[in-house]
This record gives structure tokens, sequence and C-alpha cells, in this order.
């Protein structure tokens, strides 16, 4: 049986979840198999959104078996990590004590306050040096953001209300737009993709994407990156079917490339520093000895 070498500190293991939740871990004289430790912190955190009943420890960026001891005789560093293949979004794992009605309820505020988020932003715009004809609005960095702190589930949804209160004449698509003419018109297909991109990135956040900087290649950079892509895959083909291939490139990709940078930039800083910032307010300490009690 292998002998897992640890981080002990008066028979304490320190673990780090993904978003930086720093679990102080008590070890019991003696050895212990992993095992038996992941059950009894699973008996009390299986609604945890970052550690739930399905996650893993690693020691190096290696899984541990159930079978290995951790043997608190040996000392070693401090990189004993939490992991787990799928994560709840920002709103779940903040709900995820919550009895079910107050869920629902809470769902359902979140998909209405985004759409309203996303409109707000509609109307924020900027013009960059190099393309001062051309503005840049906030409206992708609201689907960004919507679609990694929702979720794939709500996200959508939350585009999806954001549409339809355009289309039924709320002056919530940018510059004060509405109607259905805008959902039929020459950029209907990035009002679309808004949609394809928020399911995108909420589908990745819920893989941990959302609580990663830029680097590393499962990261909120790369899932924005995709994430505009998807944008302008649905976007530049009906672009491209009023104006012509050549134009939909020159007009409606490379003038907005500069600030799609930015806004992505914007939204790999803001969105893991919130859950760092959640990590550091809500920190958890494990005192696992026969039962878990948390302190």
């Amino acid at each position: 049986m292998d002998v897992i070498v640890g981080s002990f500190d008066d028979n304490y293991i320190y673990a780090e979840t993904l978003s930086g939740r720093r679990l102080q871990v008590h070890q019991d004289p003696g050895m212990e198999s992993v095992g038996h430790v992941k059950s009894r912190i699973r008996s009390v955190y299986e609604m945890d959104g970052e550690v739930g009943d399905d996650f893993s420890l690693y020691h190096n960026g290696v899984e541990l078996e159930d079978k290995d001891v951790i043997n608190e005789s040996l000392i070693a560093s401090d990189n004993i990590q939490i992991r787990r293949n799928t994560y709840s979004c920002l709103v779940e794992h903040l709900i995820s004590r919550l009895p079910t009605w107050k869920k629902w309820v809470v769902r359902v505020a979140c998909v209405f306050v985004a759409s309203l988020f996303i409109a707000a932003l509609s109307q924020v715009y900027f013009f960059l040096p190099h393309a001062k004809t051309v503005p840049v609005t906030l409206q992708t960095l609201a689907v960004f953001l919507v679609g990694s702190l929702l979720g794939w589930k709500m996200g959508p949804i939350a585009v999806i209300v954001y549409l339809l209160e355009g289309l039924v004449g709320a002056p919530f698509f940018s510059a004060h737009a509405s109607g259905y003419k805008i959902l039929y018109g020459t950029t209907s297909g990035y009002l679309y993709g808004f949609v394809a991109a928020a399911f995108i990135v909420g589908f990745l956040a819920e893989r941990g994407t959302d609580r990663v900087y830029a680097f590393h290649w499962r990261s909120t950079f790369f899932a924005m990156i995709i994430g505009d892509i998807v944008i302008y895959i649905v976007g530049i083909p009906v672009l491209a079917k009023y104006i012509g291939w050549s134009k939909a490139f020159t007009l409606g990709l490379v003038p907005f490339l500069v600030g799609d940078l930015v806004k992505i930039v914007i939204a790999t800083a803001l969105i893991p520093t919130i859950w760092k910032l959640l990590a550091f307010i809500f920190n958890r300490d494990f005192t696992i000895s026969g039962d878990i009690k948390e302190r």
C-alpha cells in the first residue's frame, strides 16, 4: 500500500480547492487511508459546489487512490488539492444549501436580473484609437459574465429572455434599439451567437474554467476566447448573406478584435477574482477526527 506524503503542521493537512479555498484537515495519529478521509468529508460536504460527492484528492498533480495512506510522520510540500470533473456555477454554488423552492425563486430572479444586466451593458460603448468609426459595446462582456456566473442552463436562458424583451419593444439592444427588425437584420447572427456563447462559456465554467486565470489551458481566458469565436461563427455568415464574405470579415470581424480582447481580459480578471473573494470570505476548516465538524 502506497504511503502518501502530505503537508503536516501540528497534525494538520492543508488542501486547496480550485477557487483557492484553503481547507485545514486534522489528521489523527496513526495511518489513515485516503478513501476513509474522503468518505468522511463526503458525508458532510456532498452539497458543497467545490467538494460534493464526486471529488478526488491530488498531490503534486497526481490523483491519490483510495487505498493510499496518508502518513503524518512524513512531511512534504504543501500541495494537496481537492478537484472535481464538474462544478457548480457561481449561482448554484451560493444557493446549494437552500430548500428546493427557494432555489427556483433565486434562479428565476437571476435570469431576469441577468437579462437586464445585458441590456444595461449593451448601452455602454467606447471607441478604440484604431477604429474610431466602429463603437465597441460591453454587450459581449455581459454575455460572458452571465454565461460563466449562471452556468450553461441559466446563462443561455437569460440571453434568450434579453432577446425577447427587445423583440417586444423594450429598448434593450445597442443604441436603445428594439423590435423584430433587429432580430432579422444584418447583425442578427451575432445576437443568436450570444445564446451559443453563453452556453459554451457556462459549460466550460462548470468544468472549472471560471476559477482559473489565464495561465492554464483550462482557464477563464481560453473559455472566453472560445465563446468569442462561437459568436463570430454564428454572426459572420448571417452578415455575409447581406454584404458578401469579404466585407463581412472586413466590417464584421477585424475592427472588433482588439475590443474583444479587452473584454476577454476584463472577464478573465473579474470572474476568478469573484471566486477568490468568496473563498477568502467563506473559507472553511475541515476538522477530521472521527466525525467531521465545521468550525
